[in-house]
């Protein structure tokens, strides 16, 4: 039986709270600073969302008998049974995984096998990375996000008045640029310059911050309804144009976090998408990258309200 690890810090994004749970000796190496702003002091109570993450020292169960489902052939995999899935992260030239992550179709138990040639032997303590990091952790909330009206979306965002305003787009479109000048026009409370948390909670759709930065290191912790969707572009003068809900699909698909390899999971979330785009007003945002953007968005804004 596992126990709440040493030097453990117990993280909730969006409203997920992750309990890391370790074999005795067993302590996390500090966490990055952007996650620091996520630790959850609280204490769980009745049903509140969590996912609880077991750290197993030893070799995983070998693939015999798993469904080859994804591989990026440079880093991660994914494979499945009957009953569980499991992401090994494995990068050329190992000659077997840091770590395999095997966890339920709810994504609420998760089992991380840690390669025992990368701890010491003996009764040394052990000092392990927090598994709550990149790539585990996006991996297991979009599957986690499918089943629970969720998504992770290419997206600045800001808080303003209690109202979340997403800046979306690939990359290049000007999300940390946009945001950076949101950050010196001292227009709202920043969500992030790169990934948003959208998620349907009791008939609102609601924008969440994420630790996942962009090139411009913004990643709050925090979280509003979610007022308005802009699609962004630069452009050679600052406008909006309204987005008719199909429009505004089409252009919202490429931006979230969708399993295309995984049937189940993929038509969830493209669902869920479904449902922001008609609930939220969306629009494209050409933009020219000065401080007259904010000054332009800050007016329209307020036809919003």
């Amino acid at each position: 039986m596992s126990d709440p690890c040493l030097d453990a810090h117990p993280l909730r994004i969006a409203g997920i709270r992750f309990d890391v749970r370790c074999p005795r000796h067993v302590r996390l190496r500090k966490l990055n600073p952007l996650y620091r702003k996520f630790v959850d002091p609280g204490r769980l109570e009745g049903e509140e969302e969590r996912i609880r993450l077991n750290m197993i020292l030893g070799d995983a169960p070998g693939e015999q008998g798993l469904d080859a489902v994804y591989t990026t052939g440079e880093s991660w995999s994914m494979q499945r049974d009957h009953r569980h899935s499991w992401i090994r992260l494995q990068p050329p030239g190992q000659p077997r995984p840091f770590w395999a992550a095997r966890f339920d179709r709810g994504v609420r138990s998760v089992d991380i096998y840690v390669d025992p040639a990368r701890t010491p032997s003996g009764n040394k303590m052990i000092r392990l990375d927090h598994p709550v990091y990149y790539p585990l952790d996006q991996l297991l909330l979009m599957n986690y996000l499918a089943r629970h009206a969720g998504a992770l979306m290419h997206a600045a965002g800001m808080v303003s008045a209690n109202r979340a305003y997403l800046f979306a787009g690939a990359s290049g479109a000007g999300k940390s640029t946009f945001a950076q000048l949101l950050v010196q026009a001292k227009a709202g409370r920043m969500l992030s310059d790169e990934r948003i948390i959208v998620r349907g909670i009791s008939g609102k759709m609601v924008a969440f911050g994420t630790p996942w930065a962009g090139t411009a290191g913004i990643a709050g912790n925090g979280s509003a309804p979610l007022t308005g969707l802009f699609l962004l572009r630069h452009g050679l003068e600052n406008r909006m144009t309204k987005l008719a809900p199909d429009a505004a699909l089409d252009r919202l698909l490429p931006l979230l976090s969708i399993p295309w390899y995984d049937a189940g999971p993929m038509a969830r979330i493209i669902a869920f998408a479904k449902k922001v785009a008609a609930a939220v007003p969306c629009y494209e945002f050409s933009f020219i990258p000065d401080p007259a953007a904010v000054v332009f968005f800050r007016e329209f804004k307020r036809s919003l309200s």
